[in-house]
């Protein structure tokens, strides 16, 4: 029985150590990479980004998180669209600032003409607008989003000349969730095996004990 005990010990310890590396990857994970997703029923997409990367600040109400996006499709209903390199912008539009359009606060994903793929001559910007005072003046990177947008999807921007035609304009449902890094499935996958590993022994040292009392 001292035998059992002590490698039931060890398993216990083992699975222990092992949940604890996997915790620590979901906090490093979660903290990073983030899911932003959008449907309607004419159009729907996402995009994952990482909230880690250093804004550049455009303006007092204008932040752009370039190379933040890793990866986005956008289905517009009349086109699908997708990249692995785009940036992620928080714009806040004032008409302290000299700006025209209604006044809301919107999260932006922007794809630049030679990050396309294939490189085009044009780039690609999908608004979604929120009310104004949705984040509280911030233009920090979003983790969280209310659950209704108004949509804009232009595919053929020549900045500064023109947004070129809108592909799809409406209401959406939105959300952003947070996404776990490959290094966390392994960790988890780890941790069963090691369970399975361990529990099996532990029976199979019981019935050694077991046939030879």
């Amino acid at each position: 029985m001292v035998l059992l005990n002590k490698l039931s010990s060890l398993a216990l310890t083992s699975t222990l150590t092992f949940l604890a590396l996997a915790a620590s990857s979901v906090n490093s994970a979660e903290a990073a990479l983030f899911k932003f997703s959008f449907t309607s029923e004419e159009a729907n997409g996402y995009f994952i980004y990482d909230d880690s990367i250093q804004g550049t600040v455009l303006s007092p109400n204008s932040t752009a998180y370039y190379g933040a996006v890793r990866e986005y499709q956008i289905n517009s209903g009349n086109g699908v669209f997708e990249g692995t390199n785009a940036a992620a912008i928080v714009f806040l539009p004032r008409q302290e600032d000299g700006i025209l359009a209604p006044e809301t606060d919107d999260f932006l994903l922007q794809e630049s003409a030679v990050e396309r793929e294939p490189q085009s001559e044009f780039a690609l910007v999908s608004y979604f607008h929120y009310p104004k005072g949705t984040f509280s003046g911030s233009t920090e990177i979003r983790t969280s989003v209310p659950s209704t947008a108004q949509a804009e999807i232009f595919p053929n921007v020549d900045f500064p000349n023109t947004l070129g035609e809108v592909v799809f304009r409406g209401n959406v449902q939105t959300r952003i969730e947070r996404v776990p890094e490959p290094a966390l499935i392994f960790a988890l996958l780890g941790v069963s095996v090691w369970f399975l590993v361990s529990r099996r022994q532990c029976k199979d040292a019981k019935f050694r004990i077991s046939t030879n009392l």
